[in-house]
């Protein structure tokens, strides 16, 4: 059984008509959401572009290196918290301690930019030399 699903990206005019007609035409109990778009895939690039400049300076946090894993959880953690966003530690199931943070995954467009220039920042403080791949939006 197939769902029906449409996504409108709400460019231009057109685009707005197109997503009113399918609201007007849904069938009962149907549901509308509107939201900010998700991160793009050039966001994406040039995240993992500059958590690679942080690993390729061999940057040490709690006294080690990191991979991108690691990283990308250290800087999305760090990011919620500057930007006041829930950010929890709380106990596990074996005893350890587990960070409840937003995913980077999930982010918007914005606040993955925001998470990107919270990185570049961690980067000029320290001296890390960032590669030239950036992103445009």
């Amino acid at each position: 059984m197939s769902r029906i699903s449409h996504t409108f990206v709400l460019n231009h005019p057109m685009a707005r008509r197109n997503a009113l007609d399918a609201v007007q035409k849904a069938p009962e109990g149907f549901s509308v959401v509107v939201r900010e778009p998700t991160r793009n895939l050039l966001q994406n690039a040039a995240l993992h572009a500059l958590i690679a400049d942080v690993m390729r300076a061999k940057t040490l946090w709690a006294g080690r290196e990191w991979d991108i894993d690691s990283w990308r959880a250290i800087f999305a953690s760090a990011y919620a918290k500057a930007e006041n966003l829930p950010v929890q530690t709380i106990p596990g199931i074996e005893g350890e301690f587990v960070a409840i943070r937003p995913s980077t995954s999930h982010m918007s467009v914005r606040e993955l930019s925001g998470l990107i220039e919270y990185i570049s920042h961690f980067c000029a403080e320290r001296g890390i030399p960032m590669r030239e791949t950036r992103y445009a939006a």
